[in-house]
């Protein structure tokens, strides 16, 4: 199975695709010799896909694949094969990954923004002066330079909230 790059396939389907590519690279340029690794898809993409030696297993983005679809994926995939015989992106892993037919040394952007930075809360301690960055609203808590069990006498005050 080789889907072209508009169709869409679901995420079953698409491992299957990926089990066959995998089939299809091992007899074509291994004689067999490799074992299947785990393939799975991942909802986070902070990677296009990764190979992970311990586990033999080949990690691939589902968010990129539902991005850019089939031909991105193929090439992160034949880059995470070519990692399972050099685990380095060294001059021989790269032949190979050229050999395997990997076309792009980096995945595409995500298309999608990475989520907006999270809100900062400053907060001072009147007593002393010190001041304490957190992405959390703080209920109820003391500057620790003061005192180091709560104590409500050196209660930490919202400076900004940005």
């Amino acid at each position: 199975m080789n889907p072209d790059a508009q169709t869409r396939l679901d995420p079953p389907a698409l491992l299957h695709a990926l089990h066959a590519e995998f089939d299809r690279l091992n007899a074509a340029h291994f004689g067999g010799r490799l074992t299947l690794p785990e393939i799975t898809l991942s909802r986070r993409k902070t990677y296009g896909g990764y190979y992970q030696p311990r586990k033999h297993r080949i990690v691939l983005s589902l968010q990129a694949y539902q991005e850019h679809g089939w031909p991105e994926t193929v090439n992160t995939f034949r880059h995470e094969v070519a990692h399972i015989v050099y685990p380095n992106h060294s001059r021989a892993f790269w032949d190979l990954a050229h050999t395997l037919g990997c076309t792009q040394r980096y995945a595409s952007a995500p298309l999608t923004p990475r989520r907006t930075p999270r809100k900062r809360y400053l907060y001072v301690c009147d007593a002393c002066g010190s001041r304490l960055v957190r992405h959390r609203r703080l209920r109820n808590a003391s500057c620790g330079s003061c005192d180091t069990k709560y104590n409500p006498k050196f209660a930490l005050r919202l400076l900004s909230a940005e």
